[in-house]
Parts: structure tokens; C-alpha cells; sequence
């Protein structure tokens, strides 16, 4: 494992490499399997110079949970040219955070048709940048769309929608991170009979909208109450069967 970094990688000099962030409950990685057949899918898909088996990176991860003794934590490995990394940090969402729910706003950057946003590189300024924004002006996080106005993700999460006994989400063709819980969500809705629609939400018809909750690996799910002053319910009855189900 690397904790020192050269000034000669490509990560250094362009912020080329690839990371994922792991809930770890219990002292057990959580959907380690999915994380890392996405980060080694993304390897292949971009091209990268970097040469790691899907059983070292996980058998590596399991070690260091076990060694370091992480019972509740959120774990982060990236993958670079010169080695890769193992850290960790503590979960960010407590029960008053989910009980209180998230205020979002759209982000200042406009985004358009990637194919980097479908991977989770270390390239990450746009995302920190929103997150920020959002934050200084009272909210919880940032709304990405594209010069349409169509609805894409959010800077640390998937966005879903609920309009009477359908859930919706932005299309997985779109240029946006398919996170592990929306995976896990959209076969949920299956196993529910939930019909789930995953299409092109434009920002202009969220008032139509009874409930809204985003979703990521370390959350799980959580209500979103207000977008730039659109209010929404704070309670959902399709909502509670899915986390139900999480």
C-alpha cells in the first residue's frame, strides 16, 4: 500500500485514478464485490495504466479492516499508477440528519456529455466544488444538470423521485454515476411491484413531485425535503417499504 506520492504520477500531475468508498458495518465491507467490478470495469473502460486482480484488492481490504479493527466506518481505496491507498474516515449521516432530511440546490456548473462522469475518478473538483457551494448557501448539497435542464445526479449521490405510486430516477444512459444503492433500490422496486421509471427529469417539473430521496453507499437512502425552495413531503409510504428493504 502507497501513502507517499510522487510528483511524477498521473495522479499528482492530472488527478488521473480511480476511487471507491466502502460503508464498512460490523467490521464487513459492504457490497465489496459491486465496488470492485466497478473500479475494474472503469479501468478497462478508460484505459488506465493500472494492473491490480479483483482478489488482491479485496483479499488487501479485508486485511486492513481486520488489522486497523474498523467495526462502523466509511473505507476508501484508490487505485493509481504508482500503488494504491487504503484510509478511512467516520460516516458523515446521523439519525438527526435523517430524521431532518436534506435541502438541495442546483449547481452553478452545467454539465455536459462525459463519459467520465459515468466512473468514479479522482478528478473530483466539480463534485467539491458543488458541495461547497451548496453549503455556504444554507444547503445540503448540489443538483448537476445539463445545458437542457435535465436533471443528472447530485455531488455525492443518486437522486430518485416519487409521483403517486411510481418511482423515478434519472436514466442510467445519461452521463451520471450509477451508485451501488441505486442498483440495489431498482431491484427493490422490482421485487416490490414498485414500477420504477428511469428516465429524463427536467428541473422545470420537480413541482410535480410528492417525495424526492437521494442515495449512496455510505447513506443508504435519504428524504430530501426542499430543491431552491420547491418543498416536498417529508414523509412517503412507497419510500418506507423501500428502505425496508435496504
Amino acid at each position: 500500500m502507497k501513502n507517499n506520492l510522487s510528483f511524477n504520477s498521473s495522479l499528482s500531475k492530472f488527478g488521473i485514478g480511480l476511487f471507491e468508498t466502502i460503508k464498512v458495518k460490523d467490521g464487513i465491507a459492504i457490497d465489496l464485490n459491486t465496488h470492485i467490478d466497478r473500479m475494474l470495469n472503469s479501468i478497462t473502460c478508460l484505459d488506465l495504466n493500472i494492473n491490480y486482480e479483483k482478489r488482491f484488492l479485496i483479499d488487501e481490504i479485508v486485511k486492513y479492516i481486520e488489522k486497523e479493527n474498523i467495526i462502523n466506518k466509511a473505507l476508501r481505496i484508490t487505485v493509481f499508477d504508482e500503488g494504491y491507498n487504503i484510509s478511512i474516515r467516520e460516516i458523515p449521516y446521523n439519525k438527526e440528519a435523517y430524521n431532518k432530511g436534506l435541502k438541495l440546490t442546483i449547481s452553478p456548473i452545467v454539465r455536459g456529455d462525459s463519459l467520465i462522469y459515468r466512473h468514479k475518478t479522482t478528478n473530483y473538483f466539480e463534485n467539491i466544488y458543488t458541495k461547497d457551494i451548496a453549503n455556504k448557501n444554507g444547503y445540503n448539497d448540489g443538483i448537476f444538470i445539463n445545458s437542457d435542464g435535465v436533471i443528472l445526479e447530485c455531488s455525492m449521490s443518486n437522486i430518485f423521485f416519487i409521483g403517486g405510486s411510481k418511482v423515478y430516477t434519472p436514466s442510467s444512459k445519461l452521463p451520471i454515476l450509477n451508485g451501488t444503492i441505486k442498483k440495489r433500490i431498482i431491484k427493490i422496486c422490482d421485487e416490490l411491484h414498485i414500477e420504477l421509471v428511469e428516465n429524463e427529469i427536467n428541473i422545470s417539473e420537480i413541482s410535480s413531485f410528492d417525495f424526492v430521496f437521494v442515495t449512496n453507499s455510505l447513506m443508504g437512502a435519504m428524504k430530501v425535503t426542499e430543491i431552491d425552495k420547491t418543498e416536498f413531503n417529508k414523509e412517503n409510504v412507497i419510500f418506507n417499504k423501500i428502505i425496508e428493504c435496504l
